[in-house]
């Protein structure tokens, strides 16, 4: 069987998608000690350069060549493909083909970075390539070259902006190649989405995608196996296959891969149904409110590292003594202690301009803690949403019916063949490979990396941290470098900024109010002494370029003010600076109460944070880091094991409905 990904037959009115089969712990065992042994000995490495120079010694024939004669050479790949599929000897004739027609449209040939990246995905794996090498145009190598064999492709990255962007930038290439290419973005109609995933390549988000999957699943809700499907077509009743929108999960290039298997992996996709709210479930979730108000921290209940909310004995008297007076739901404690748990989370675990912000319109809009972006159209489920609506005195939302859901992990497995790019990725190595068998490869910087390492300084305070931010600041600026400061919350980027005019410092803010401006923003950020505040730049997908002045003052110096919830997301901040052999350097200036020290620091870290604060002893700054650096690896276990327990659970309920026969 081949390591490369093999066309899959497509079949009007049907949805394909590959049956996952769990492994034992001996599969993956061993797996890892395949890829293990695989690494350690170079074979990917040997191999990866023998293709490399094949693919460059024909691509520098086919610059020779007339438009014609290059016409030719693209037919003659595409039915090699299509006939013998894709093996070493079809991928250096597409490779070089596409190469030299993206030199010619594009103006631009693929680097053998970027040649190693498309490999990498083709042979089913995570490409690591470092921010700022050109990912964009390495996926079309992969995407095009399935594409040329006919097998459909989806490019999915982490937003609409990206999807939008990306699609058409290399929109000419797909185009001179002759592969129709789509792009789905929230506002696409139905009947314009079925005809843009016909497509050869369609450019999507990731929530766009597994959405609209979940519309097809309501409508194959009563035909759940291939064989029903099959028969309905043959008796004549196909008039439900006109509304499926997929026509299946076959090849799959997921952008910025860490973020969506990882980091955005640990809360299942639901698509709601009818409204199901009335004065009755608004005086619950109000009366809630009311009694989460009577609780207080510590005494009666506790917070643990995962936020959820778990009642001391005197939080329970105390439910009890709230719950006399009242009748209904409130006499049974299955009931009211989920209510109140729930209150007490909108009340202490979200926060405004962390979690959420207001927008011009009143409403509360999700923030993306990976991201900094807001998330339209999304809400929390649970009462959760409108608990919050009360909390902020914002006109309550009407929660719906859950119609169906599914888990990232258990969708993407759905695919046929998949595989994906990202900046960071070494951390989550193991767990890509246990839950997605996707092997991961770093591919080599293009150019030698001059990034600096400056400041690392832990203070008591956070004034004292933003004080010395500003004052950073300023020296940076005098000497003509440009800054991007990174936090990891909107109340966060407005603090140091208010610090920032205090100290007449000029800069810009990007955070989820600046959105729409974010182009505007970023476009000026490389200019000599330029500052931008931004809350999370990971999966913006947006590159700094620097000025010639920029560059020989120092490039762009990264200030990371608070650690994010892994090191690779931080990583992904630091390579803002330095690209493709740019100046740089990143600095790490933190604090003891920040949000990150807040919540993950236990009791014993409590205690002498607090002497520290008392006697006025001075830590070392080695030191504080690594008190960070362990409440950062502590938090990241936690979330490790949310999403396994998320798999575990959304597997159990899917074989469970499967057997009672809930469309959900």
């Amino acid at each position: 069987m081949s390591e490369y990904a093999s066309k899959q037959p497509v079949i009007a009115g049907l949805r394909n998608e590959y049956k996952w089969q769990e492994s034992n712990w001996l599969d993956t065992f061993l797996k890892r000690s395949k890829e293990r042994s695989k690494k350690l000995g170079g074979k990917l490495l040997r191999r990866n350069e023998r293709m490399v120079k094949a693919i460059f010694k024909r691509s520098a024939a086919l610059e020779h060549y007339t438009a014609d004669e290059l016409a030719l050479a693209l037919d003659t790949s595409r039915q090699k493909l299509r006939l013998e599929g894709i093996n070493t000897a079809t991928i250096i004739e597409a490779f070089s083909v596409i190469r030299e027609v993206s030199g010619r449209v594009l103006g631009m040939r693929h680097h053998h970075t970027q040649i190693r990246t498309s490999l990498a995905m083709l042979r089913g794996g995570i490409a690591e390539m470092s921010t700022g090498e050109g990912k964009t145009l390495a996926a079309t190598l992969a995407a095009a070259t399935a594409g040329l064999a006919g097998i459909p492709v989806h490019v999915v990255t982490i937003n609409d902006y990206l999807a939008e962007r990306d699609g058409e930038e290399m929109l000419p290439l797909y185009q001179a190649l002759g592969l129709s290419v789509g792009i789905i973005i929230h506002e696409r109609e139905l009947q314009e989405r079925r005809e843009i995933y016909a497509c050869n390549i369609c450019y999507c988000s990731n929530k766009e995608l597994t959405f609209d999957f979940l519309k097809d699943s309501l409508v194959l809700a009563h035909r759940k196996t291939t064989r029903i499907q099959q028969a309905s077509l043959l008796t004549g009743d196909a008039s439900w296959s006109d509304n499926l929108l997929l026509r299946g999960l076959h090849f799959a290039i997921v952008d910025e891969a860490d973020s969506v298997f990882i980091d955005e992996a640990r809360t299942p996709l639901i698509i709601s149904g009818q409204e199901k709210f009335g004065q009755r479930e608004e005086r619950l979730l109000k009366t809630a409110m009311e009694i989460g108000t009577k609780y207080k921290k510590e005494i009666d209940f506790k917070q643990d590292e995962n936020s959820k909310i778990h009642l001391t004995a005197a939080g329970h008297k105390l439910l009890v003594d709230c719950c006399e007076p009242l009748d209904g739901l409130w006499n049974s404690s299955f009931y009211r202690e989920p209510l109140v748990k729930q209150a007490l989370a909108a009340l202490h675990v979200y926060h405004l301009d962390r979690d959420y912000i207001i927008d011009d319109e009143g409403a509360v809009q999700i923030v993306d803690l990976y991201t900094g972006r807001v998330m339209p159209g999304r809400s929390w489920g649970q009462g959760l949403q409108q608990m919050i609506e009360m909390k902020e005195g914002c006109e309550l939302t009407k929660p719906r019916e859950t119609n169906a859901e599914i888990s990232y992990q258990n969708f993407f497995r759905k695919y046929h063949h998949l595989c994906g790019m990202t900046g960071t990725v070494r951390e989550v190595a193991g767990e890509l490979l246990d839950v997605y068998r996707l092997r991961s490869e770093t591919i080599p910087l293009l150019k030698r990396s001059q990034r600096k390492k400056g400041y690392c300084e832990v203070y008591l305070t956070e004034q004292e941290k933003w004080q010395r931010v500003a004052e950073v600041t300023r020296e940076l600026v005098a000497k003509g470098q440009a800054v991007l400061i990174g936090t990891n919350s909107v109340a966060s980027s407005e603090a140091i900024s208010e610090v920032l005019t205090n100290v007449s410092i000029e800069h810009k803010i990007l955070n989820a109010r600046q959105d729409k401006e974010e182009a505007d923003i970023v476009s000026v950020a490389g200019y000599p002494g330029a500052v931008m505040v931004a809350t999370s730049m990971a999966g913006r997908g947006t590159d700094i370029k620097l000025t010639d002045e920029t560059r020989a003052s120092g490039g762009l110096h990264v200030v990371i003010t608070e650690l994010q919830d892994a090191a690779r997301i931080d990583r992904q901040l630091a390579g803002r600076s330095a690209r493709q052999g740019d100046p740089g350097a990143v600095s790490e200036i933190l604090s003891f109460e920040d949000q990150l020290v807040k919540k993950m620091a236990g009791p014993l870290l409590r205690k002498l944070i607090q002497a520290i604060n008392t006697t006025g002893i001075l830590l070392p700054h080695r030191l504080g880091y690594r008190i960070q650096f362990s409440c950062q690896k502590k938090l990241s276990r936690s979330h490790y094991k949310q999403r396994m327990q998320l798999i575990k659970v959304d597997t159990q309920r899917q074989r469970t409905l499967a057997f009672t026969g809930d469309k959900k």
